[in-house]
């Protein structure tokens, strides 16, 4: 497995530390009164200013944390310039961005219809999910073997998590813009935030792993956060247009979607952070919020009408 990474000087978020810490560090001796429970860091920003911020032992501002699929918002995130700069749409046929070699000998009629926007909900069909073997370090293409699985339900019908969806994705804007996704990203978000500090995976085929493999630090991730919430705003000036934070933070498709539910089924169903919808490799939270959100909560959660971000690494 290939890294890139970029370090240099570090742009920070302003500060307005809160005095009476003790409610949020009774957060870290919650989770370590769990067995295999870890809190690494937690940052609180509230109405664009730091108010709280902690890292326990063995971590610290500079460490490079692992998003897991956090990385999936920020790989969406750069199909959303793409779409801004006029290369991509969301409607585009996947199938018209990868070679014949890439391909099935024969597609499908529902890998033919199968659309960027269906990839961005996770909602393609396709039955493998190729991330174990990819992250294993084994040597293969990772394009035409997801190309390649069987599509077992209509694309855009069904939600089903599949982080290959979002590798595809990566792949999709690097045909487009010339570029693999962090360094698309270094142009149009990184820099401008002031992240220089961080690692992608790539693929043996030389693109960053979109949908996981992504490290940086728990400031940074805020950073990402508040950009969201600011839906493409940094410093005043915008980079990205609003339009698409309509899209991407909210819920473009239904965990159920798809499952056979009766609407009688789904007024049952408990409420809870994991079926509130899901929006561009985004998922939906209870009360109006949204969150990127990786394995062992690599969690950044946003609360636009509380101007507030929460980012967790564990």
């Amino acid at each position: 497995m290939i890294f890139t990474a970029c370090s240099g000087s570090d742009t920070s978020l302003p500060r307005d530390l809160m005095k009476d810490t003790a409610p949020f560090d009774s957060v870290f001796m919650d989770v370590a009164s769990h067995a295999c429970h870890e809190l690494h860091a937690l940052m609180v920003v509230k109405d664009g200013e730091v108010v709280y911020e902690k890292w326990d032992h063995g971590y610290g501002p500079d460490h490079l944390h692992v998003m897991w699929s956090a990385s999936k918002t920020f790989t969406a995130t750069a199909v959303g310039f793409a779409v801004q700069d006029e290369l991509l749409d969301v409607t585009d046929k996947v199938v018209d961005f990868f070679t014949p070699e890439e391909l099935p000998e024969v597609c499908s009629d529902r890998l033919k219809k199968m659309t960027v926007h269906d990839l961005l909900i996770v909602s393609s069909g396709f039955e493998d999910d190729c991330i174990g073997r990819a992250d294993s370090g084994e040597d293969f293409d990772w394009a035409a073997a997801t190309l390649a699985s069987e599509i077992v339900f209509e694309p855009g019908s069904r939600f089903e998590y599949n982080s290959m969806n979002t590798y595809l994705l990566s792949v999709i804007v690097s045909r487009v813009t010339g570029k693999r996704v962090d360094e698309y990203l270094e142009d149009k978000l990184f820099s401008p935030l002031g992240i220089e500090n961080y690692m992608w995976k790539q693929s043996p085929q030389g693109y960053s792993a979109g949908g996981w493999g992504l490290y940086m630090r728990t400031e940074d991730f805020a950073k990402m956060g508040l950009f969201m919430l600011r839906k493409g705003v940094w410093n005043d000036k915008r980079l990205l247009n609003e339009e698409w934070f309509d899209e991407a933070m909210s819920a473009q498709i239904m965990q159920y979607a798809g499952q056979g539910l009766t609407p009688d089924d789904v007024a049952k169903m408990t409420p809870d952070a994991w079926n509130q919808g899901y929006g561009y490799q985004m998922w939906m939270c209870p009360e109006g919020g949204c969150r990127l959100d990786g394995a062992w909560a690599q969690l950044c959660v946003l609360y636009p009408e509380k101007d507030l971000v929460i980012a967790v690494q564990a």
